[in-house]
């Protein structure tokens, strides 16, 4: 009997073994790959354009004189977590040959100081090549140590500190987004990391830029930053989009008025009408001693930087910009924010 018993205790387990599997494989096929359900929210910016297809671009080969001792602040470059169709050896490579003056890297997940460092040394000695530090989410978001570290990076070549851009709070909740952001400002008032950051940069001469925050948190910014002594300040291409910092007139002579550079993407120029418009309104209305032009390409099928900025120069020229407000925007502007010396004329 004690056997017999054994027994049934035994397939009574079995069975409610069986019954907890089983239980397990309904719940893994009703929400997971095999129900159809949906993916995963995606947890960072540049998982969406791990999917995405272009084709990618030809070197145009334009030209301008515009170019001529012209500086991009905002070069996007190959490695990175996004499709780019140019490394950063072959981007300065291509700045070098058009006669460009320099080039700043950007990437917004880490520092490229170090990188610009070995662009110098072996692709294109004599161009100058910067580098800067976005604060979004993997270096821990608005972290004073990750500007401290850009800045001990061999080289010393560090120029730009972006305030978060595709991580920034505005952005996701903008885009209605659930992954992780970084905010810059809490009921009003900037954070005292923001703070610390902005003392950091004017300790070292460095330039801020705003990245994507709201307009108000932008102009806070900017406030601060000129009463801690900061003298190079960047607006992050304040008229590209409403997801980023998208600014009115007003304030954009808000921003200009606190020492503010306003960036104007090459991209804005090239495509839409009503893109280009309104950029032409605001150099109009502000003054081009306040704005800059920079690429802001590099995606699989976009133009490269010189081609960018020349079809960029190209498209303001036949809008009625002189050439005189042409070299501000591409060469003295720049040269200032990197802390470099106009060319001389």
């Amino acid at each position: 009997m004690p056997l017999c018993k054994d027994a049934e205790v035994s397939r009574r387990r079995v069975r409610v073994l069986g019954f907890v599997l089983l239980g397990c494989v309904i719940a893994y096929v009703g929400t997971g790959p095999l129900a159809g359900a949906q993916a995963p929210t995606p947890q960072t910016h540049w998982e969406p354009y791990k999917n995405r297809t272009a084709a990618p671009s030809l070197d145009q080969k334009l030209t301008d004189p515009a170019l001529i001792g012209a500086i991009d602040l905002h070069v996007h470059h190959d490695p990175d977590s996004y499709p780019r169709q140019w490394d950063a050896f072959e981007i300065a490579r291509l700045a070098q040959e058009r006669g460009m003056r320099g080039i700043v890297l950007k990437n917004h997940w880490t520092e490229t100081s170090g990188l610009a460092f070995l662009v110098r040394k072996y692709a294109t000695p004599g161009l100058e090549v910067f580098g800067s530090v976005t604060l979004d989410t993997p270096v821990g978001g608005v972290n004073p140590q990750a500007v401290r570290y850009m800045l001990d990076v061999a080289g010393g070549l560090g120029r730009i500190v972006w305030m978060p851009t595709h991580d920034s709070d505005h952005e996701v909740r903008y885009n209605k987004e659930t992954r992780p952001s970084v905010s810059v400002s809490r009921g009003g008032t900037l954070r005292p990391e923001v703070l610390e950051v902005i003392r950091l940069i004017a300790g070292r001469d460095l330039a801020l830029a705003t990245g994507h925050v709201t307009p108000d948190e932008a102009l806070r910014i900017l406030s601060e930053a000129k009463r801690a002594g900061v003298k190079r300040l960047i607006v992050t291409h304040p008229l590209l989009a409403p997801q980023y910092t998208y600014m009115s007139v007003e304030q954009l002579r808000t921003a200009a008025d606190l020492g503010g550079y306003i960036e104007i993407t090459a991209g804005s120029l090239t495509g839409a009408a009503e893109a280009k418009n309104r950029v032409l309104a605001a150099i109009r209305a502000v003054g081009a001693t306040h704005f800059f032009v920079g690429s802001d390409s590099g995606l699989v099928g976009t133009p490269n930087v010189p081609d960018a900025l020349a079809a960029a120069a190209k498209s303001l020229r036949a809008g009625g910009v002189s050439e005189g407000d042409l070299t501000l925007m591409f060469k003295d502007n720049p040269a200032f924010l990197v802390n470099l010396p106009p060319l001389a004329r």
